[in-house]
């Protein structure tokens, strides 16, 4: 789950470069073309990472105190993620180039370069990005009334403070950044639908401070990371533990005990 969180940051880091190359102006067609479908790709991985995000926390909330799946399982289960997160908005943008007429385009100027042809980009970007958004929405509806009834369920207070505020923070944390890439896409979406400028300007603010607002979230919060980091401690130690306990040499007797 931690990965997938860096990798999500890591992503948003790339966009956000993408974003900053087109604000300056770009006039060139076919760079700013080469501008939108790189950052059509990269909005589309960020929100494959976090529906990603939103599957992980709620597993971990059903999972509660146990632990978690080996180590080997979790570097397969994330290289499956990882193909389906950057192979999936691939074919999106293959798609989109395909069906976008590039000769009957009007010239690109600065104020409209990320949407270049809006009918293709809902088809091709909007409405998987809001099936996708609407689907980490419901897992986090999930989430959050699963947490509620495991922690009514729990007699140990200690365990159940534990739990309200480990778990407590990963759901928030999913909610806070789902909330933030609802908020730009569906601006997105209503631009490219209806042209108004409000949405364009929506668009552009928020994209400004997603970076930021994303930072703050995860890796400038102490208490988070203090989760992550303590279930890698667990992890690790737990694993060092079994090693050493299902060593051949600690299962000889020595010395030899004494015969009767």
């Amino acid at each position: 789950m931690g990965t997938t969180l860096m990798t999500l940051l890591a992503t948003t880091f790339m966009a956000q470069l993408i974003y900053v190359v087109g604000v300056g102006g770009v006039h060139d067609r076919e760079l700013c073309l080469s501008i939108s479908f790189s950052l059509q790709y990269l909005h589309l991985s960020l929100i494959l990472w976090l529906g990603l995000l939103c599957r992980d926390t709620l597993v971990s909330v059903q999972r509660g105190c146990e632990d978690g799946p080996r180590t080997d399982r979790l570097w397969c289960r994330f290289a499956i993620s990882s193909l389906i997160s950057w192979s999936l908005p691939a074919f999106a943008v293959l798609a989109a180039y395909g069906a976008t007429d590039i000769s009957h385009l009007q010239p690109m100027y600065k104020v409209n370069c990320w949407f270049v042809y809006r009918p293709v980009y809902l088809l091709t970007y909007g409405f998987p990005a809001m099936v996708v958004l609407c689907t980490c929405i419901c897992l986090l509806i999930r989430a959050r009334i699963r947490l509620t009834y495991a922690l009514s369920m729990e007699t140990r207070p200690k365990v159940r403070s534990r739990a309200a505020k480990s778990k407590g923070l990963e759901v928030g944390l999913c909610t806070r950044l789902t909330i933030l890439l609802f908020a730009l896409e569906l601006s997105a979406v209503l631009y490219a639908a209806t042209g108004a400028k409000p949405f364009w300007l929506l668009y552009n603010l928020l994209h400004s401070i997603q970076g930021l607002i994303m930072a703050l979230c995860a890796t400038c919060n102490s208490q988070v990371l203090s989760v992550y980091t303590r279930r890698h401690r667990r992890r690790r130690s737990a694993s060092k533990l079994l090693s050493k306990t299902s060593s051949l040499e600690d299962l000889d007797w020595t010395p030899l005990p004494s015969t009767i």
